[in-house]
């Protein structure tokens, strides 16, 4: 038989994919030859078990060789057992039947003299213990626990956490063993102790036994961090790190106890571990260990202040790992000391211009977490200079987004506010959507008329001085705004002869989209039938009439259909043309949502200027009766493209606020509130009123696939940690086709008391369709 060196360099040699094939497939074939084989020497099988752990690392079927992979181990050989353990570990898993014929191998492993092969069997049930194999021989590993080898006694506890997750009746057998393991004084054993501890406390049971050790382990981490140096364990200055570090994360699991009432100690301790140096990755496993601790456990506003001060240093080291954990950190606490997070602005904008990525992202979501009223002016000319220079076109949708709504939250003024719209439309190119250009127009109808005429002049400037014109937004704003109110502009240079030269040029360019170009023919044709009742000159009206006339023939159904109705317009009454082309007025204000990079759900929201999209004719005029049914006998056709979604949908039935209890247990309650459920669209609001106090809540719906959803959490709730009989208020926003059931397959995930609960179930009680 061939040896595994030349299966492997035959391989390598093979020039194509299907000589690689021929290869794998000879040699395939060759290895299950072999172990039909009743006479197969160890020697040979154990060359055809390696050449199998190849095939398995190439991603090779590799099933049929399972059994000798246990024939394998079951040889009196450390050599044949060695590679029969691997391949094992690798080539099985929990769920295989063959599994069963592992018991008796791994049974007498565990019980031979050699310390060696006692290790090799404690990973394999470690790693592929199921519930029957666990139950089988936790007896063997509850032996090994009181082993003399230290090596052995850390490896027995940490399988024997991995036994309790899967069957956790058998925490019982090992619980009464960790008072007198936890006094070691070999590392190994007590980070095993730590892993046994993790998962014994999944179990509520377990928990007020283990939280009588909590005076060892602080005394422990004390003792650590007060001890000199310690060569066995030292790393880079720290002894041992890696003890530290668990020992933190075990103690922070334990103050989420209520008989946990060594807090204060806690807290000393911790900031003690503070006040190490920045600089190293060793040190920064620990702080961040601490940072994450002080959080949660609800240590004093100076330890929370010294917690972000310490991630803002994070953030000046040159480990791009360190500087995006602690953006990331920081994003999670900015709820919790806003003020803090702020003295780091300077360096946090800093990282905007970082070669990283991933730092950049997490640096612009953080900058506009921290923007507010006082620093819009400095950030907003950071963020915009970003805008300008960065080359991810992925991410400037985002950008431009989030501008548009800090802008308009946060702006010390109008005349601020509207110079900087302009300067996002000059650099936005068509990275920006519909919605947030209504916005923009939203918040022009709302200004007074001066102010007005000043913003669609330097609207109309910055569009005949850009370089590039595949300016999209800039278009739709200038052809609307100039539709719109021509007739309170007195600049000499926007006339009749120039807004007609200016939309045949926009509608003629040929940079745009096919998609882009429809938008645009469709707001050009809103503003030629708006212009048609303001312009004065002839030839003007003459060439807007032709305009329109040119699109009665185009092959968009919907164009088509509005250039006809706005050709017919032309001839109608004046009275009712007038009435019918009077200025939009100002539209309810809408709350709009933030999105953040780490998620699609909204983080929070803002108060915008404009509601959700609607029928293009309805920027004629806001009427509660359909004029334009009177002269054509009919409604005009609502548009399929979202034009300028300056008004709200008139919906089917009236909102109801009736709330549907959808679960409850001894926790918490979910109640459903429909706000509007029509046209295809759905507002709902979910509430989740705890009565005990629990963590790590995570509240999750699918929909099915003909659907869109999106939750938006209130910014102001801590899911970490929600007290009892706190409210938990979502907003869920769900889309699909008209008419179809509201169906949600809801996940509630949660800890309380130190135990994980999760519940699964579908819900349909709504009574109204979408």
């Amino acid at each position: 038989m061939a040896s595994l060196k030349s299966f492997i360099k035959a391989v390598r040699k093979a020039k194509t994919i299907a000589d690689e094939r021929n290869v794998v497939m000879k040699e395939s074939a060759s290895i299950r030859t072999s172990f039909k084989d009743t006479n197969l020497d160890q020697n040979s099988r154990r060359i055809s078990i390696s050449k199998l752990l190849y095939l398995y690392i190439m991603g090779e079927k590799t099933h049929f060789g399972q059994v000798e992979c246990i024939k394998l181990l079951a040889s009196p050989r450390f050599t044949d057992k060695r590679l029969g353990y691997l391949a094992t570990m690798l080539l099985l898993d929990e769920n295989q039947e063959v599994l069963t014929l592992l018991t008796n191998s791994l049974d007498n492993d565990m019980q031979h003299n050699n310390s060696y092969v006692n290790s090799l069997a404690l990973c394999c049930l470690g790693n592929l213990a199921s519930p029957e194999l666990a139950r089988d021989l936790y007896t063997n590993v509850e032996k090994l626990m009181g082993s003399s080898n230290p090596y052995l006694r850390k490896k027995a506890l940490i399988v024997a956490a991995k036994l309790i997750d899967k069957d956790p009746e058998l925490g019982e057998f090992f619980i009464d063993k960790l008072p007198q393991l936890i006094i070691d004084k070999n590392s190994g054993v007590l980070l095993g102790c730590l892993a046994l501890i993790k998962s014994l406390y999944n179990t509520p049971s377990f928990q007020p036994t283990l939280i009588k050790l909590s005076n060892k382990l602080l005394s422990i981490l004390k003792k650590l961090i007060t001890s000199g140096y310690n060569p066995d364990y030292d790393v880079l200055g720290i002894n041992d790190p890696f003890l530290q570090t668990e020992l933190i994360a075990i103690l922070r699991l334990f103050s989420t106890n209520q008989a946990f009432n060594q807090v204060d100690e806690f807290n000393d301790i911790l900031t003690q571990i503070c006040s190490i140096e920045i600089g190293k990755n060793v040190n920064h496993a620990i702080l961040y260990e601490c940072i994450r601790t002080i959080f949660l456990v609800g240590s004093d506003q100076s330890l929370k202040i010294l917690a972000i001060n310490i991630l803002g240093k994070f953030l000046t080291t040159k480990d791009n790992n360190t500087r995006y954990i602690a953006l990331n950190t920081l994003l999670k606490v900015i709820n919790i000391e806003p003020q803090a997070v702020q003295r780091h602005r300077s360096i946090i904008v800093g990282c905007l211009n970082d070669g990283d990525i991933s730092i950049r992202r997490r640096s612009l979501e953080l900058t506009f977490a921290i923007l507010n009223e006082s620093n819009i002016r400095v950030l907003i000319k950071e963020i915009l200079k970003f805008l300008t220079f960065t080359n991810d076109n992925d991410l400037k949708p985002f950008i431009i987004q989030q501008l548009i709504l800090s802008i308009d939250k946060y702006s010390p003024n109008d005349s601020w506010k509207f110079d900087n719209f302009i300067k996002i439309l000059q650099i936005s190119s068509n990275f920006i959507n519909l919605q947030y250009i209504s916005q923009i127009l939203g918040n022009l109808i709302r200004v007074p008329n001066d102010l007005k005429a000043s913003v669609i002049e330097k609207v109309h400037k910055s569009f005949a001085e850009a370089e590039i014109k595949n300016q999209f937004g800039l278009s739709i704003v200038i052809i609307w705004s100039l539709g719109e109110y021509y007739d309170i502009i007195s600049n000499p240079e926007i006339n009749e002869t120039s807004i007609l030269s200016l939309f045949k040029d926009i509608i003629n360019n040929s940079v745009y989209s096919t998609s882009e170009r429809d938008h645009l023919i469709n707001y050009a044709l809103i503003a030629c039938i708006k212009l048609s009742s303001k312009f004065s000159n002839t030839a003007s009206l003459e060439s807007l009439r032709k305009l329109l006339l040119e699109n009665t023939s185009n092959t968009n159904l919907e164009i088509q259909i509005r250039s006809i109705e706005f050709s017919e317009l032309l001839t109608t009454d004046s009275k009712l043309k007038k009435s019918i082309l009077s200025k939009v007025p100002p539209p309810p204000i809408k709350e709009r949502q933030m999105l953040s990079l780490t998620q699609n759900e909204p983080t929070t929201k803002v108060k915008s200027q404009t509601p959700e999209p609607n029928d293009l004719l309805d920027l004629a005029q806001e009427s509660k009766n359909d004029l334009l049914s009177d002269i054509f006998d009919s409604k005009p056709k609502p548009a399929k493209n979202d034009i300028l979604d300056l008004f709200d949908s008139v919906p089917k039935q009236a909102p109801t606020n009736v709330g549907i209890k959808a679960f409850e247990n001894s926790d918490l309650s979910l109640t459903f509130i429909p706000k509007q459920i029509s046209n295809g669209q759905a507002a709902i609001d979910s509430k989740i009123i705890t009565t005990k106090t629990i963590e790590n809540l995570q509240f999750l719906i699918a929909v099915p696939k003909s659907q869109k959803l999106t939750i938006s959490t209130n910014p102001n709730t801590n899911m970490m940690m929600v007290n009892s009989g706190d409210l938990v208020l979502q907003n869920i926003k769900l889309t699909g086709k008209e008419g179809s059931k509201i169906k949600f397959r809801i996940k509630i995930s949660y800890n309380v008391n130190g135990e994980a609960v999760n519940q699964q179930f579908d819900f349909s009680g709504f009574e109204q369709n979408l």
